[in-house]
């Protein structure tokens, strides 16, 4: 019987690059609208003065930080972390509750995203450890 890290890696270290990826250029996104939530706290999307939930300039800080986590996140799972992989599932498992709650908004969209997010769980749990043998 042979050990687990003496084995090849396969093609779904690729899906595991592939959801490194995903939450880079997630994260990316996040922070970039929380830093312009930040300096312009009129913004349209941001635009919730008086809201009872907080304001556009508190959400900014929330999503510049968790944009930048989530960056880092993606880029200790292409390291193969198992701290990463664990964030990593946990996080594509939150956007896969949050698309199938908005299933019928768009569901051609929800799906998609339900679909990818399986498959980068999948990946991340059953061959997680191929990208740390793989680097």
């Amino acid at each position: 019987m042979t050990s687990h890290s003496s084995q090849q890696a396969t093609g779904w270290t690729g899906w595991i690059a592939f959801a490194s990826l995903l939450l880079i250029i997630s994260g990316a996104l996040t922070a970039i609208a929380g830093f312009l939530a930040i300096i312009n706290n009129n913004w349209s999307q941001w635009n919730n003065n008086g809201a009872p939930y907080g304001t556009a300039y508190g959400w900014g800080w929330w999503y510049l930080i968790v944009g930048l986590i989530v960056m880092a996140i993606g880029g200790a799972l292409m390291r193969g972390s198992m701290f990463a992989r664990t964030v990593a599932v946990l996080v594509a498992t939150a956007s896969l509750i949050s698309h199938f709650i908005s299933l019928y908004i768009t569901p051609i969209w929800s799906i998609t995203i339900i679909t990818m997010n399986v498959l980068i769980i999948w990946a991340v749990i059953v061959h997680g450890s191929e990208v740390k043998d793989a680097a």
